[in-house]
């Protein structure tokens, strides 16, 4: 197995503590625009999410060219909503609430050139830095994941728009939710079997996180039919898995790199809603009709 090592490892308590409450805040956020029934609620969630994203990422992975990617990340961020809501139908995107499944289409093909662009900017950002251009495939890395999730969170508002948009976002985003709490305090607790030695993340807490996101998607999907519970019950999984494999990557980068406690609790915590995104979208379509 790797062995990564940290000049001076957190407790379990500290790498897994802050990340459990960050995670149950930011659904929360997102939850909550549902609930306001306007694309204005969603494209806050959505933008905050984005925002910790930009501010947290290269503090917390300690890559160079901050400033560079920050602003290469926003630019994305801010492009991939605007092409969304753009795509919304209305003449007041801010303030539109209506359905159109054409537009969900092409707001996703706009999100595809959006990320072409912004990996093409990430590419000739780190190409051009005043030499001594240190670690640059890292940097290059760390620029392209970056864009790669901002742009992944606007999937969300495209998956608000569609008919029953509102409700499948909540039950997304509550399962999504539910996996990567359940995984953080199952493995303060018990961090085993162990996946990576010298990460604090075990198979126990993905297994039990994947059954908790499907728990949630039951409850607030509220499906009728046999057939309905059972889609409920694959997305949930599927969700769930996915985020919870995300949010263990997220713990070993956290553990390997000696960056800021506070970005690496953001990155862990809001990386796995971010992911999870286009699979939480193409998933309710499948699962929604």
């Amino acid at each position: 197995m790797t062995q990564v090592v940290r000049p001076r490892p957190l407790s379990r308590l500290w790498h897994h503590g802050p990340a459990a409450v960050t995670a149950a805040a930011v659904s929360l956020l997102l939850l909550h625009a549902p609930q306001e029934g306007t694309t204005k609620g969603a494209l806050l969630a959505v933008g905050a999410l984005q925002l910790a994203l930009v501010l947290a990422w290269p503090i917390a992975l300690v890559f160079r060219g901050y400033v560079g990617a920050a602003l290469i990340g926003a630019g994305a961020a801010a492009a991939a909503d605007f092409v969304v809501l753009r795509n919304d139908g209305e003449s007041n995107p801010l303030v539109a609430d209506g359905a159109d499944p054409s537009a969900a289409d092409s707001g996703l093909g706009a999100l595809a050139a959006v990320l072409a662009l912004a990996c093409v900017l990430a590419f000739v950002h780190q190409l051009t830095r005043r030499p001594p251009r240190r670690d640059v495939t890292d940097s290059l890395a760390g620029d392209s994941m970056l864009v790669l999730a901002v742009v992944a969170a606007s999937t969300y508002l495209v998956l608000f728009q569609l008919t029953d948009g509102p409700a499948l976002l909540d039950m997304c985003v509550a399962a999504i939710g539910a996996a990567v709490v359940t995984g953080h305090l199952v493995d303060l607790v018990v961090p085993h079997p162990r996946i990576v030695d010298g990460v604090p993340r075990g198979l126990l807490g993905f297994v039990l996180g994947t059954g908790a996101a499907m728990l949630a998607a039951m409850h607030r999907g509220e499906a009728d039919g046999l057939v309905e519970q059972l889609g409920t019950l694959i997305l949930g999984g599927v969700l769930g898995g996915l985020a919870c494999l995300v949010a263990i990557g997220a713990s070993y980068a956290a553990t390997e790199r000696p960056g800021s406690l506070i970005a690496q609790t953001a990155v862990q915590a809001v990386l796995p809603f971010a992911l999870a995104a286009p699979v939480a979208y193409f998933m309710s379509i499948l699962v929604g009709g």
